[in-house]
């Protein structure tokens, strides 16, 4: 059956690059292309093989029944969206680690870095304990595909790592070392499996308010950067009262970026900079809580983000649900 399976979608594969008349030699380059792209490959380092079902790919070493390495087609759940959330904003907060494969244990994630190589992105911590482990979780550039690996790690137990420790000190401590993991994490191969246009598109209010991603920070300009990958992003952003806050997103010339925004009391006011001025007398009396732009050149727009409320009667500083979604044009 499952050989019957690879035959009709190889069979499949070579109808669609028949389709345009190319010639043998032509159809045959479609084939390869098509076939290089839905593949997975992980760095032979690892020792890990792959064994693809109904498109899935689980990896595992010989000998071990322990599922090391999972790629599936991406779902827009809670997870995918706080680990966007993590690569558009290049946080490293603990407060919205995804989970992809099940972790049993409280122990609080260690050593969070962002990892990016050529065909994958994604976020890499150290889960503590008897059994520890090194886990990334990622996405595949293009944004089609999901991945989560989990690899065991061990510490020499004659030199106890204190709690205290340091990253950098948890990190030489291990074996294997973290960083040769995040090293094959770069080289590992997701492939595609076909994108959803509308995936720049922002959420529900219902669904923003249950996926956004703690964005604390001290400064009040940001950069989010949307891409392939994570072209839409939520986060919950706390914004004092008439202090803008301003979220910075790069752009290239016509891409179209939308913004909207949920505050629980007052009213919310976002504007781009590079948009046409509203009048002033409206903006202060209004709530404009959803807003759009054309990017009129490349580099950067700047979202501004203001809370209105009323004195004594409405909270000065709360948290604002704030969906943006940049869509790039047919070029």
């Amino acid at each position: 059956m499952r050989n019957h399976r690879l035959a009709v979608g190889l069979g499949a594969l070579f109808l669609a690059a028949c389709r345009d008349g190319a010639s043998p030699t032509q159809r045959a380059e479609s084939l390869a292309e098509s076939l290089a792209a839905s593949a997975v490959s992980v760095p032979s380092a690892l020792g890990v093989t792959v064994v693809e079902s109904n498109g899935r790919f689980e990896g595992r070493v010989a000998g071990d029944s322990t599922l090391r390495v999972r790629v599936v087609p991406r779902v827009d759940d809670r997870a995918t969206a706080r680990l966007c959330g993590h690569l558009a904003t290049r946080s490293v907060a603990a407060s919205a680690i995804p989970f992809g494969l099940p972790i049993d244990t409280t122990m609080p994630p260690l050593a969070i870095r962002l990892v990016e190589g050529d065909h994958v992105s994604g976020l890499r911590y150290l889960v503590p304990g008897a059994q520890g482990f090194y886990v990334f979780e990622g996405i595949s550039r293009d944004g089609s595909r999901r991945v989560s690996v989990r690899w065991p790690v061990v510490s020499d137990p004659s030199r106890p790592i204190p709690a205290n420790a340091a990253d950098s000190l948890i990190e030489a401590a291990l074996s294997p070392r973290p960083f040769a993991l995040d090293s094959a994490m770069q080289r590992l191969h997701a492939g595609t499996s076909g994108m959803d246009g509308n995936r720049g598109a922002l959420p529900s209010a219902d669904s923003a308010r249950a996926i956004a991603m703690p964005l604390v920070r001290d400064y009040p300009d940001q950069t989010v950067w949307l891409s392939d990958a994570c072209p839409q992003v939520t986060v919950l952003l706390p914004v004092l009262a008439r202090i803008d806050q301003r979220l910075r997103i790069p752009v290239s010339m016509g891409d179209r970026v939308v913004a909207r925004g949920l505050v629980d009391q007052g009213s919310i006011v976002l504007s781009f900079d590079e948009a046409e001025p509203q009048a002033e007398s409206r903006t202060l009396r209004q709530s404009v809580p959803e807003v759009a732009v054309t990017a009129p050149r490349d580099g950067r727009v700047s979202l501004r983000v203001r809370l209105q409320v009323v004195p004594r009667i409405h909270r000065a500083l709360q948290p604002v649900v704030l969906s943006v979604g940049r869509q790039v044009p047919s070029r």
